[in-house]
């Protein structure tokens, strides 16, 4: 029995999760080190034995079928790495460094590995030394076998009943999307920020999560009990009873919480305290997710992240034009009366850039992506915007571009919008004639020439974190700058109210559709600023609901002015911290404030 731990990282998404431990590994050449209680290590050592006798019934199994298609000759390359996985040479320093270093046998494999690796290539003779790249190639079946993700689904399976929290060095949103949702409760990560899309997910799923935990690989392993609270950034292994009672009991009251919040949500629009109407929406990405979209009160859809039925296709293919309608019509249709805010494609990046750019690219972030992409791959962004028409008749769709920079690029997106409409037309399918069409403002160049792209559009979105992460030239998920992401840097204030500006003078509507907008303190800021539209992850909707209703825009316009003339992001933050504490809010404003 392991002793408990507690471990902290950044909290990411709020909640209590109390659930068994999968490990999720799915780099394939990711071994990292996991320190033994002295009572593991006989247990390790058979668990490689398993793992070795498996992965020689697999090689075996190759031989074969490489001897009836090749003949003998290429067979016996496999039977050479079959007898390689049984020789002392290789099994005793495996099973020494599990039992002298209390190390994990994925690490021991790879370390063997590479020291054998390493003297092959010193060997003279060429032949030999072509021999290391085999050795590598039976290591990974080895480790495939010993973990990595085909064996984390496996262990899922297995865990019939219990609920996963699932710990890993990292998740990619193609990762994120695949993870069965009606088993997990909870997300642990190695590395990672706040802002980083696997944290975005989280949120949207509604599932506690903490990243960035240093030694969480090393700490947790496959089925150990854990606790992971998503508010205060806290994971514990193995907790004593006392802690895993204290835990319950906060998660049952946060749900009960939560159910009267929502009860309010559905109750009706939000109206400031002194009477003005705020539209709160949420953020999608799956169609599963309609029903939390009205469960929890949203007035619409603020926010479809198309890009996830490309990336949940584990990045090979674009589904067809006719599967893409019938998702985009689903949802239009699921949320009708009110509007659904469709996002072309925002891929490339870090987001599938390896697949559609065809290569790694130096500086991806500043790369190929967003709307940059759909030009390079008209073909690709043609069939996106027929598939999109189509569905315009299932009820109030309305189309956001990423990454437009400039207005020549929103007048070209404008050129193949209306061409894209003419071939729907040409296929006899009816198209509605005013389907707005509008751009995200997420790279400066936009935000300071919004008072020239506001009236090429239909309306405006905020893309908060990209805007963020542009202005203040900071990777928002690389741990090692995310201070520096601050949402209260003066520059970025000002861009915001400029943009905010630029709409109004156009009479353009404006969203805030980022992680922003989930934030009380600067959800008074942004009302402070004019905005009246906003979309978040469906959970936070009947929070910020509750907060609308009790403050005066009138007072967030006085705070607003006052953030805007100071210097620095830590002067602004006090300032909203002391407001939040001041306003006469009441008691909704409390229990934001508690739950923030």
């Amino acid at each position: 029995m392991k002793r408990p731990l507690s471990l902290t990282g950044i909290a990411v998404s709020p909640g209590v999760a109390v659930g068994r431990a999968v490990l999720w590994v799915s780099r394939e050449d990711t071994s990292p080190r996991r320190t033994l209680e002295p009572e593991e290590i006989p247990g390790e050592i058979e668990r490689f034995r398993r793992a070795a006798q498996a992965s020689v019934a697999e090689i075996e199994e190759t031989a074969r079928h490489v001897k009836e298609r090749l003949g003998s000759e290429y067979a016996g390359i496999f039977h050479a790495h079959a007898l390689f996985l049984q020789d002392k040479a290789f099994v005793g320093p495996v099973e020494r460094r599990i039992v002298h270093d209390a190390a994990n046998a994925e690490w021991a494999v790879a370390q063997t590995t590479e020291d054998l690796v390493a003297r092959f290539r010193s060997l003279p003779d060429e032949s030999l030394r072509d021999r290391a790249s085999d050795l590598d190639d039976v290591s990974r079946v080895l480790r495939r076998h010993l973990g990595g993700e085909e064996q984390s689904r496996l262990k899922m399976s297995d865990l019939a009943g219990e609920a996963i929290v699932l710990v890993a060095d990292e998740l990619t949103p193609s990762d994120a999307v695949r993870i069965p949702r009606d088993r997990v409760i909870a997300f642990v990560t190695e590395r990672g920020g706040k802002t980083s899309h696997a944290a975005i997910l989280a949120r949207s799923f509604g599932l506690p999560a903490v990243v960035a935990v240093h030694g969480l690989l090393t700490a947790v392993g496959d089925g150990d009990r854990v606790v992971v609270d998503g508010r205060d950034g806290v994971v514990w292994r193995e907790p004593s009873e006392d802690i895993v009672s204290l835990f319950r009991d906060r998660r049952d009251s946060e749900a009960r919480r939560e159910l009267s919040l929502k009860e309010r949500a559905l109750s009706g629009p939000a109206h400031s305290a002194d009477g003005t109407p705020v539209e709160i929406r949420a953020n999608i990405e799956l169609t599963s997710e309609i029903p939390d979209v009205v469960g929890y009160g949203a007035d619409g859809v603020g926010l479809f992240r198309s890009e996830f039925l490309y990336l949940s296709k584990e990045g090979v293919e674009f589904p067809s034009e006719e599967e893409q309608a019938a998702v985009y019509r689903e949802v239009v249709a699921g949320i009708a009366p009110r509007p659904v805010v469709i996002r072309t494609y925002d891929l490339g990046g870090k987001k599938g850039a390896r697949h559609l750019v065809g290569a790694e690219e130096i500086n991806p972030v500043l790369g190929l992506r967003g709307v940059r992409l759909c030009f390079a791959r008209p073909e690709m962004f043609m069939t996106q915007l027929r598939a999109l028409l189509s569905a315009a008749n299932a009820g109030d769709l309305r189309i956001l571009v990423p990454m437009v920079s400039s207005v020549e690029e929103f007048r070209r997106v404008r050129e193949m919008v209306k061409e894209a409409r003419e071939q729907v037309l040409a296929k006899g399918i009816a198209v509605p004639d005013d389907i707005p069409v509008g751009a995200m403002i997420e790279v400066p160049s936009a935000a300071i020439t919004a008072d020239l792209l506001a009236p090429e559009t239909d309306f405006l979105a905020l893309g908060t974190n990209d805007l963020i992460q542009y202005t203040l030239a900071v990777d928002r998920s690389n741990e090692t700058v995310s201070e520096l992401f601050r949402p209260t840097h003066p520059a970025v204030l000002r861009l915001i109210a400029q943009v905010a500006g630029a709409a109004q003078a156009a009479r353009k509507p404006l969203s805030v559709c980022g992680e922003m907008a989930a934030d009380p303190a600067l959800m008074l800021l942004f009302l402070g600023f004019g905005i009246r539209e906003f979309s978040m992850g469906a959970r936070s909707v009947p929070i910020l609901k509750d907060f609308v209703r009790g403050v005066n825009v009138a007072d967030a316009a006085r705070i607003a002015k006052a953030a805007l003339s100071l210097s620095t992001a830590d002067e602004v933050s006090s300032l909203l911290a002391q407001e939040l504490r001041s306003l006469p809010a009441g008691e909704p404003l409390r229990r934001v404030e508690m739950s923030a």
